[in-house]
């Protein structure tokens, strides 16, 4: 399914075809670098945004960071052009990962090495946000179950809510990149529409 139009309210609606019940019409809706591209690169500044976050998830591949997916949310998937005057600022992402193969082989080391440097390397949206314009969120699907459900139903409620409106919008849901060649094949894609 192609992401969808706006809906009346100027965001991914949060489901298409009148039913909020079938899996396949309903957030997060399924999409690719190129998708997202196609669709949302309308401008120089969304495209300097897309850019950020093609950087951000290579920064991601290069730390091993190869299974999962990411929900891309915030005023990046509404018409804020159009309802606020003004272009999105960032790009809200949560990554859903699986810890990178060394954890998996060594899954004793991860506590450890998630607080004393995963965590401020690759999530902390303090230090990701000024390089690549991404506020960046992160959900453990190697967590257990218990927290795995709290989590991502505390940032899928957060990110469907539409900010000071009371409604709800859809999210993206873009899988990690396996392939290295994919960073500058969005670079390029890209330039050919702004120079970024």
């Amino acid at each position: 399914m192609p992401i969808p139009h706006f809906a009346d309210h100027d965001a991914l609606p949060p489901f298409v075809s009148g039913n909020p019940t079938s899996p396949e019409t309903r957030s997060p809706y399924a999409a690719t670098m190129d998708e997202l591209v196609d669709r949302f690169c309308t401008s120089p500044d969304r495209a300097k945004l897309i850019k950020g976050l093609n950087a951000y998830r290579k920064h991601l591949f290069s730390g091993g960071f190869l299974s999962g997916s990411q929900w891309v949310d915030g005023s990046f998937v509404e018409n804020v052009e159009k309802t606020r005057g003004r272009s999105p600022s960032d790009i809200d992402v949560v990554t859903l990962f699986n810890r990178p193969l060394r954890y998996q082989v060594k899954a004793d080391k991860w506590n450890d090495d998630y607080e004393g440097f995963i965590f401020g390397t690759y999530f902390d949206t303090r230090k990701m946000k000024p390089a690549y314009h991404c506020d960046t969120y992160s959900i453990d699907l190697d967590s257990g179950s218990r927290a795995l459900i709290r989590n991502s139903t505390y940032w899928f409620g957060l990110f469907s809510d539409m900010r000071g409106a009371g409604g709800k919008k859809g999210i993206l849901e873009i899988p990690l990149a396996v392939d290295p060649m994919e960073f500058a094949a969005i670079d390029e894609l890209l330039g050919r529409r702004f120079d970024v």
